[in-house]
């Protein structure tokens, strides 16, 4: 088979499991919103503080999952099986310390952590007994996470496909079942909903694990081999990890100050903004799977010390992904009139939302460009500092001051703040670019670390 197809081949394999359970997953939050929705004001509000304080955790897992995945993809291509357990093993270990603790404070105290997002009495009481069930949930997640990232490492991301797929439809009929009170069981509201998800939720840890073990994929070891771990891997591991944390940390901040921008627009401006953001979902879902795609293969390749193929790999992975978004911008632009007549809201909440989401469809080839040269590409190689430095300066430096001068001191329309924002990410783009040539991205992360598999 020729090279050509050899890539092709591999990024299919990869990619579009991950794609479609990135789908999947958007699938599940549009059903729990309708559902929940239906319950009242209260409710969709506690579902929203709740997932705010779930999204700690999250960020921090994230973190964690993908240091796990870097490490994996190097010691796979350098068939280093052992090693590959080791680094499961670790992830899960600190993965279990943080998500164990949060999950008891949470689940002891959930009134104290929903107070901290709201001073509605009426959010707070209905509200934190959803949030006392899902906490329960936080270390089941945390193990799915860890296995995950083993499986797409090494080449089985449709592993983690196919156990998405069963879990997110026990949740959704779970959803109907509990929160309703359907086939006779009684109608639970709010904390029906949050026993689905608890119950999808440990099941997909369940059949992830068994899954690992059943059919002897990476990872299948016993204690001794998953916990006895050498130092000098938990230094680099940690070493390439916090910046990891940092930067989705960093994120999650930008996010939060961008909603607040928009917020304090006006009712018409969010409104607008809001309705966009499931196309923005769906569209960085549907292309996520070649960030993905290109994080395992160009650390397969590094970790096997094929750095010219490592490197064409990378170029391989930005021209792809450069060409597929703005196919799919082209599309999204041309169908936008139509996207947002499907929303019962005002004409002039519709006028911004199709200009915004024209703004989107604009620069979806450099956001995706930037998930796969810097969450794929850059930290493959271990550049996770790289990466933080890139993208805490790019976000504090130039998205939310420009966001705040047009919003706040300028009066701009919410569709020119959000291109101006967007801006953010063309310097992000240029300055990742020139480090992917520089090749100060391209580490071996392994060599000095790595047991061969007997």
């Amino acid at each position: 088979m020729s090279e050509n197809k050899e890539f092709y081949k591999s990024v299919y394999k990869i990619a579009v499991p991950v794609t479609l359970q990135s789908l999947l997953m958007a699938l599940l939050n549009l059903t729990d919103q309708l559902m929940v929705g239906q319950l009242g004001d209260v409710s969709i509000a506690s579902v929203g503080i709740s997932t705010k304080i779930y999204g700690i955790i999250a960020v921090v897992l994230a973190g964690l999952s993908t240091g796990v995945s870097i490490y994996a993809a190097q010691f796979w291509g350098n068939k280093d099986s052992k090693s590959v357990s080791q680094v499961l093993g670790l992830g899960l270990i600190a993965g279990f310390t943080f998500s164990f603790l949060f999950s008891v404070a949470v689940f002891l105290d959930s009134p104290l952590f929903l107070s901290l997002f709201t001073t509605d009495v009426n959010v707070i009481d209905e509200g934190y007994i959803f949030l006392q069930v899902m906490s329960i949930g936080f270390v089941p997640v945390m193990l799915t996470m860890m296995y995950s990232a083993i499986l797409r490492s090494t080449g089985h991301a449709k592993w983690p496909m196919y156990v998405s797929l069963i879990s997110v439809g026990l949740n959704i009929i779970l959803n109907y079942v509990l929160i309703y009170g359907h086939f006779g069981a009684p109608a639970l509201g709010l904390k029906g909903a949050a026993i689905a998800t608890l119950v999808s939720r440990v099941l997909e840890c369940l059949l992830i694990i068994g899954a690992v073990y059943r059919y002897r994929l990476p990872g299948a070891v016993g204690l001794k081999n998953l916990f006895i771990i050498p130092k000098p891997l938990i230094r680099k591991f940690f070493g390439t990890t916090y910046p990891l944390l940092l930067t989705e940390l960093i994120w999650v901040l930008g996010e939060t100050v961008y909603a607040i921008i928009y917020s304090r627009m006006g009712s018409t401006e969010m409104t607008a903004m809001t309705i966009t953001f499931p196309l923005q979902g769906l569209c960085i879902g549907l292309l996520s799977g070649l960030a993905s795609a290109a994080g395992v293969m160009v650390g397969n390749r590094l970790g096997a010390d094929e750095t010219e193929l490592a490197l064409d790999h990378a170029k391989r992975f930005i021209r792809l992904g450069i060409i597929v978004s703005l196919i799919v911008g082209v599309i999204i632009a041309a169908g936008s009139k139509l996207y947002v007549s499907a929303f019962n809201i005002s004409e002039d909440a519709k006028q911004m939302s199709m200009y915004i989401v024209i703004v989107f469809a604009g620069f979806l080839w450099v956001k995706v460009s930037n998930m796969i040269i810097a969450g794929g590409i850059l930290n493959s190689g271990g550049d996770s500092k790289f990466v933080f430095t890139l993208e805490s300066t790019t976000t504090w430096l130039i998205g939310v001051p420009s966001g705040l001068l047009l919003s706040y001191i300028w009066n701009q329309p919410v569709y020119l703040v959000y291109l101006v924002i967007s801006l953010e990410e063309v310097v992000r783009f240029g300055f990742g670019y020139a480090r992917i040539y520089s090749r100060k991205w391209i580490r071996n992360l392994v060599h000095d670390v790595a047991e061969k598999a007997m």
